[in-house]
């Protein structure tokens, strides 16, 4: 028999919080409202937003078997739910909750007494325990919802009600117009049903895709879920997985609101079918870049792959400036390439250098990836271990490195030879090989690289010209300034060409030389102010400057040039 009243039921000290056990927004009302409809047996929703009256009202309509009993509905924690619901989704009796705080009209059907009943709670009502006065009504069947609408909602409250509907397997309307569905798991490369859950795995590139978005899918309830993902090695797929649940009472969501997953053991079972699922659709591609650790992670869990791919990309030798420095694109598959380790530029730029002449290493040079160390056809390749430099001058030997710096009296500029050497590692022992070089730097004892204090080495007969082994200097030394009193990079390194082509050709070619190439830098800019038809020659010492303005001349054959 349905009551002639009805009234909020819950703890007194949970009375006054209600309204603040729910979120309230548009968005979270629709969508738990929409649980209600669905787990009523509805076949369809239709969502009304009627305004032209004094206020704006939001209908849903559902056609269930309705709520039998109106006291279940306002009984916080009280679920009228069957049983079979019970154990599929633990509802909990929050649902209607959602709209405390709300000015709300209920009219439902009662299939046990075969009655309608409506039913008017004031906003005020549902922090009280004020009775609410049920009336007969004349719904034959399933729940009308409405509510005032509060100004916070009318801007997004269409768009609201369109993405609670997007992934929601029954049909909503909206004024009458079908919304659209999506298929939570379209577009994924591997679907598999796990326990009550369809787990679909997608690839996606890494800047296309944030933690923050929906994992799961809780029949149109989208929320983030802690799930695993996979990224292979280099430029390798980034794996997700989408979860898709229609009957997994393992998988609970933290009460009331509904917006996170509980951590329990049914989400570890469910992270680890996940995982198997992932890499079942690597398995799928026929070939992957997963690390070494991924692969035995796959094999641990059932699941047999290949190895990775066996290819390394071409080395290039780094750069100073970080900014500079990308991978080749060049796939090597030779099985004679040698890794090259992470060298710093001060060395690895001559080292490039000098291996560019010739060789010693017998195989084409690749970056070290060791994330594939434990992959049999990585573990078998030579590695160079250590780089440096032997220089002779005059009479004596030393060497230097990237970390070792040159003796104390030793001199820069020209020497008498160079040789690049390179420990080996191969098959459990280490070799040596090595190579004539051209030039060899050596940090200076604060290890900052600075271009005057820098050591600088080049081999006398050297087909290497001062601005040759200024450029080289640039690219193994130069690293700009991120301090927010720094000039920009522009200027920082147009600052550090300019000294070190000084320096270089200083130390290769003389003082005058360098002079020269200092003065046509500082001037180099200027030539604008020249008219065309006008030579100006400057004599400058400490004592004097003079400066020369006179008619340019043309040669006979038309080309500028000075008279005679």
């Amino acid at each position: 028999m349905i009551p002639a009243t009805i009234a909020t039921a819950v703890a007194p000290e949970t009375i006054a919080k209600v309204t603040r056990l729910f979120n309230n927004t548009a968005f979270d009302v629709v969508t738990e409202l929409f649980q209600n409809a669905r787990r009523a047996g509805a076949i369809a929703v239709a969502v009304l937003i009627q305004t032209g009256g004094p206020d704006t009202l939001l209908h849903i309509i559902d056609d269930g078997h309705g709520i039998a009993d109106p006291a279940a509905m306002v009984t916080l924690g009280r679920s009228g739910w069957s049983e079979q619901t019970r154990r599929m989704e633990d509802p909990a009796g929050m649902g209607v909750f959602s709209l405390a705080g709300r000015d709300v009209i209920v009219r439902s059907f009662s299939r046990p007494d075969r009655q309608g009943w409506m039913a008017h709670i004031p906003a005020s009502a549902w922090e009280t325990s004020r009775p609410i006065a049920i009336s007969p009504d004349p719904i034959s069947r399933g729940t009308a919802i409405t509510i005032k609408v509060p100004d916070a909602w009318l801007k997004t409250l269409a768009d609201d009600v369109a993405t609670a509907a997007k992934h929601y397997p029954l049909p909503v309307t909206l004024n009458g117009d079908t919304l659209p569905r999506e298929d939570w798991l379209q577009d994924a490369i591997h679907v598999e049903e796990w326990n009550g859950t369809r787990i679909g795995v997608f690839q996606k590139h890494p800047s296309h895709y944030s933690t923050r978005e929906g994992r799961l899918n809780f029949h149109g309830l989208t929320l983030p879920c802690k799930l695993p993902q996979i990224q292979e090695v280099d430029r390798g797929a980034h794996w997700i997985a989408r979860v898709d649940i229609f009957d997994a009472p393992q998988i609970q969501l933290v009460l009331p609101a509904r917006k996170e997953v509980i951590e329990n053991e049914g989400l570890a079972a469910l992270q680890d079918a996940v995982s198997v699922a992932i890499f079942r659709a690597i398995a799928s591609q026929g070939a992957h870049r997963l690390s070494a650790e991924h692969w035995r992670a796959a094999l641990d869990l059932g699941v047999e792959l290949p190895e990775a791919e066996a290819y390394l990309f071409g080395w290039v030798a780094p750069a100073a400036d970080s900014g500079r420095n990308y991978a080749t694109g060049e796939r090597t598959t030779d099985t004679s390439m040698v890794i090259m380790s992470d060298f710093e530029a001060l060395v690895a730029q001559p080292a490039a250098d000098a291996i560019a002449a010739h060789n010693p290493f017998g195989g084409p040079l690749v970056v070290a990836q060791d994330a594939f160390t434990g992959y049999r056809w990585y573990d078998v390749l030579a590695r160079v271990d250590d780089l440096r430099f032997r220089v002779l001058q005059s009479d004596r030997e030393f060497v230097v490195s990237a970390t070792l710096d040159a003796p104390s009296d030793a001199e820069d500029g020209w020497v008498d030879a160079i040789t690049m050497v390179a420990t080996v590692s191969h098959a459990g022992a280490s070799i040596e090989v090595s190579t004539a070089a051209d030039v060899a730097f050596a940090p200076d004892e604060w290890t900052c690289n600075s271009v005057d204090q820098t050591s600088l080495f080049v081999r006398r007969g050297s087909s290497r010209t001062a601005l040759d082994v200024a450029d080289l200097f640039e690219r193994a030394a130069f690293e700009p300034s991120t301090d927010s009193d720094a000039d920009s990079y522009d200027t920082q390194q147009e600052r550090f060409q300019a000294d070190a082509a000084e320096r270089v050709i200083g130390l290769l070619e003389g003082d005058d030389a360098a002079l020269e190439s200092r003065i046509r830098d500082k001037l180099s800019g200027h030539y604008f102010m020249v008219p065309a038809d006008r030579t100006v020659t400057v004599v400058i010492n400490r004592d004097r400057l003079e400066v020369q303005i006179v008619e340019r001349t043309v040669t006979a054959t038309g080309a500028g040039g000075e008279g005679a």
